[in-house]
């Protein structure tokens, strides 16, 4: 029967080799990661683009810029107009309804956004394909919408589908304290009813998921206050996912439903009838 060695040098040299070992590695495994991404940026630099492609791509941008450039114009002049009524600037503050904004894949490879569009997409949090927020609609902010009009889709949820989203996608930024007393951010599953009575007991009287539900559903004044402290739903790919297929399909429904349109603004925001199938097939 084999003993053990006890002697406490021998074990507190072992445990040093075993962790001098463990960092090794790791130092290893890093630098293995950065040469492969080194690798991979000179293996981009130095790829083949066709002719065809960047003409393509120099088209794409020239349009959705045009497009931005129309938009900007036409949302200054009503802003001008609303300005001389104000019963109609009344009315467009009261009429509110809950949207959720699902970000997609650019329309077109190589296309750059313009920078109007990346701010309002950077202020909704959209920045990641497949990512979804709540937001409070109104005709001021549908207008704003055209801006993103080829990089979201939008829809009104119903309180099963808000629920289910709750249920298997929120999350929220949590801060964990070091013995230094740093603090470090780490995401967190919103699957908790103490969180939210810790962020949200003393100051809106919120202490659990439910009510974070009915505050989203009713528009409530507290609905920016939640948004802001959630972090974007991030949902998964479609099953018939963004590739030819699914484009196919919808170049198929488009042709069917076919609408005259202007050259100058050729992407309108179109909200989706049924925005719950789509978060059931994503969620």
């Amino acid at each position: 029967m084999a003993v053990l060695n006890s002697n406490p040098e021998i074990l507190l040299r072992k445990r040093k080799n075993a962790d001098r070992k463990r960092l090794e590695k790791q130092e290893q495994a890093r630098e293995k990661l950065l040469k492969v991404k080194s690798q991979k940026k000179k293996q981009a630099q130095n790829k083949f683009i066709r002719a065809e492609t960047l003409i393509s791509n120099h088209k794409s941008n020239e349009l959705e810029r045009k497009r931005i450039r129309n938009l900007s114009k036409k949302n200054k002049s009503i802003s001008n107009s609303s300005t001389t009524n104000d019963n109609s600037e009344d009315n467009e503050d009261t009429d509110y309804k809950l949207l959720f904004i699902i970000r997609v894949p650019n329309h077109t490879k190589g296309l750059k956004i313009p920078a109007k569009a990346n701010k309002l997409l950077h202020v909704l949090k959209l920045t990641q394909v497949n990512t979804g927020v709540f937001i409070r609609a109104n005709e001021s902010t549908y207008a704003l919408l055209n801006l993103i009009a080829p990089y979201v889709i939008i829809g009104k949820p119903t309180l099963n589908s808000i629920r289910k989203l709750f249920q298997k996608r929120a999350c929220v930024l949590t801060y964990e304290e070091d013995e230094e007393g740093q603090k470090t951010a780490k995401v967190t599953k919103l699957d908790n009813n103490q969180l939210v009575e810790d962020k949200f007991g003393d100051s809106l009287g919120l202490i659990c998921i439910e009510d974070l539900i009915h505050e989203i559903t009713n528009l409530s004044d507290n609905l920016i206050t939640i948004t802001s402290w959630l972090l974007p739903f991030k949902l998964n790919q479609p099953v018939n996912g963004w590739g030819p297929q699914a484009k196919l399909a919808k170049l198929l429904h488009s042709e069917e439903n076919k609408k005259s349109i202007s050259l100058s603004q050729d992407f309108k925001l179109t909200e989706v009838e049924d925005i719950d199938a789509i978060i059931d097939q994503q969620n």
